[in-house]
């Protein structure tokens, strides 16, 4: 290897954890404004919550941080940075999980070949001090989660001839449809989608349910989302939206007006 290789390895693994806790802290910070009713957390509690789900995070996330700084230490995008050398030498330094185990253990759990990309595990939730009732539910569901029931109408081959009610999830790793929660039809990484539109129902007569788009590097699926209005959807997907698609080249807006 050589010593420039080296010496950019060594600058992108000195930020890797501050950039691993940039991308976690934003979800944390969501829950719990959104959870003030049983959540009494200060700063150094919170931030001392950020820093266990950094210590957890696994190989995929660390691979992740470490290509967000690579793309400005290399001016590269994040698709190329995510193979770069340089950022798989950073991962070994900075002692990281490995990627390739991380994303073979992924491997295992079973997504198709049509929808299966890179997605990390979840984040540690954000845990409750007082309410015993809301620390079953905050241990069950990720900070920043966005959970809706749907039909799927077109664009997932392995769902086209199914009617049934699937779960979508949307959380701060990316976007799973299931099968009563257990069973994961498809997985993707933020990285992945390319906007997330909710349009705007054609007819003033009837009201349909809203229909939810997820556009992708490899195509687009369309759902029949059952369990929220328009505009309920559109605000529980908003802060999801900003934090992950919003300010890049690749995003438009993710509803029609």
């Amino acid at each position: 290897m050589s010593d420039t290789l080296e010496h950019t390895a060594q600058r992108i693994a000195e930020q890797g954890r501050e950039a691993l806790l940039s991308r976690l802290r934003p979800a944390f910070e969501q829950a719990a404004a959104a959870h003030t009713d049983v959540l009494q957390l200060d700063d150094e509690r919170l931030d001392a919550m950020v820093q266990k789900a950094a210590d957890n995070a696994d190989g995929l996330q660390w691979r992740r941080a470490l290509a967000s700084v690579a793309t400005e230490e290399l001016g590269i995008g994040l698709g190329e940075a995510l193979g770069h050398p340089a950022v798989a030498r950073a991962q070994a330094i900075a002692g990281a999980p490995s990627y390739e185990e991380s994303l073979a253990a992924l491997g295992s759990d079973g997504p198709t070949a049509a929808t299966a990309v890179e997605p990390g595990e979840p984040v540690e939730p954000v845990e409750p001090v007082e309410s015993e009732e809301s620390e079953e539910s905050e241990s069950e569901t990720p900070p920043g989660t966005v959970e809706l029931t749907a039909v799927h109408l077109q664009g997932v081959p392995d769902l086209e001839e199914e009617h049934a009610e699937l779960d979508l999830r949307f959380s701060p790793e990316g976007f799973d449809v299931a099968r009563g929660h257990e069973e994961v039809v498809g997985r993707l990484g933020w990285d992945d989608i390319r906007e997330l539109e909710v349009p705007a129902s054609r007819s003033r007569r009837r009201r349909r349910r809203p229909h939810l788009i997820v556009r992708t590097t490899m195509g687009e699926a369309t759902f029949e989302v059952r369990s929220a209005s328009a505009d309920e959807l559109r605000d529980q997907l908003g802060p999801l939206i900003e934090q992950h698609l919003h300010g890049l080249d690749r995003a438009r807006p993710y509803y029609d007006s």
